[in-house]
């Protein structure tokens, strides 16, 4: 079984709360759930959240929505993920953050599929090599490469970066697959910053409608119209984890 874990907490040092921000009298979680809804390869979707109090209202938001959730680590989401996979009986977790209401539903089947025809990957994704839209991202993982990982997952470097970094410089320990785009287009489409709110409330006035789901080309071809909007939330181009991971490292290097 095939569960999407969105992984969301409400502390936020950049902006807090920003799960629960409203787009059009609805919470970015909301759409998050909403659109992934619209795969075709998902079997499950549920909200992983933490047991600390401040993340209350967010298993309120799942019980109002009938969404089903799972509560567990605050910090080691090795455990937290794997956590969930346990509970609703799942043998693969597909990770999407919740700073990501752009996920595009076509991106995840693409990138199950890819996995289907690489049942030997311990890791599966579109960040490999980076391509993607920064807010695109989808992130498969078996979950006996989950319960490999748990013995050393209790690692500042997990917390802040999950697991990515670690399989991506162990390759003779982990297999990973990637995806990549032909043309790479590394627009900023994450949620952290209240320009980046903004940015994605545009996006929405523009092109969401009720019942129906928007993708990345309709993305694109919107900001091909409308190029002021990419300018929103620029400033904040160089914040994406990758680049901080490397940055990091080649301070303590």
């Amino acid at each position: 079984m095939i569960l999407a874990v969105i992984q969301a907490r409400i502390n936020s040092t950049r902006l807090p709360g920003k799960v629960l921000l409203s787009i059009l009298d609805k919470p970015i979680m909301w759409y998050i759930y909403e659109r992934l809804k619209f795969s075709k390869e998902l079997d499950e979707i549920c909200i992983s959240t933490s047991t600390d109090i401040s993340d209350d209202p967010i298993v309120e938001f799942a019980k109002k929505n009938n969404i089903k959730y799972h509560r567990g680590s605050e910090a080691n989401l090795i455990s937290r993920h794997l956590g969930a996979a346990r509970a609703f009986n799942a043998d693969t977790v597909v990770r999407i953050t919740a700073d990501c209401p752009l996920v595009d539903p076509e991106v995840v089947d693409e990138l199950i599929l890819l996995y289907k025809k690489n049942p030997d990957a311990d890791f599966i994704s579109n960040t490999k090599v980076r391509t993607y839209p920064i807010g695109l991202d989808v992130e498969i993982l078996p979950v006996k490469t989950l319960e490999r990982l748990l013995p050393i997952s209790d690692n500042p470097t997990f917390y802040e970066y999950f697991v990515s970094m670690h399989i991506y410089e162990n390759p003779q320990s982990f297999k990973s697959v990637g995806l990549q785009l032909d043309k790479p287009n590394l627009l900023r489409w994450t949620l952290d910053y209240i320009e980046d709110y903004n940015f994605i409330k545009e996006v929405y006035s523009h092109l969401y409608k009720i019942g129906k789901v928007f993708h990345m080309r309709d993305i694109l071809e919107l900001l091909k119209q409308k190029p002021e909007l990419e300018k929103i939330n620029l400033m904040h181009t160089s914040q994406y984890s990758h680049l901080k991971y490397q940055r990091e490292k080649n301070k303590i290097s």
